[in-house]
């Protein structure tokens, strides 16, 4: 069973690796999500939840563990993920249910040591 903890450490592990090998690339990429996720006609939580039915849609267990650590910050329920993770489901069929539980287990594994 996939442990999103885990998953996390693996990805943040990667982008560093990136940071270091690409640092020109990774940073204007750094600006482009601080850009792209400024709060303006839509706030950072709303922004975030967009960004989390893309990555359910896409399959990214990395993406996904990490706008859920983005949302939890943000205030956002399980109920909330749970909905989102339905968006994704209407969008995405059959996988978007399969990934859109990986999202909830992701919330529920973020949160069980709090």
């Amino acid at each position: 069973m996939t442990h999103f903890n885990e998953i996390n450490t693996v990805a943040q592990g990667n982008t560093k690796r990136l940071q270091k090998t690409i640092p020109d690339t990774m940073k204007s990429f750094k600006d482009l999500q601080d850009a792209a996720y400024k709060s303006g006609a839509l706030d950072k939580k709303t922004k975030e939840f967009a960004a989390l039915s893309f990555a359910i849609a896409d399959k990214c267990e990395g993406c996904i563990g990490n706008h859920v650590n983005k949302l939890i910050k943000l205030g956002a329920t399980r109920e909330e993920i749970a909905e989102i993770a339905g968006v994704a489901i209407v969008m995405g069929g059959g996988p978007g249910s399969v990934y859109g539980g990986k999202a909830l287990q992701a919330y529920d594994d973020a949160t069980e040591d709090r």
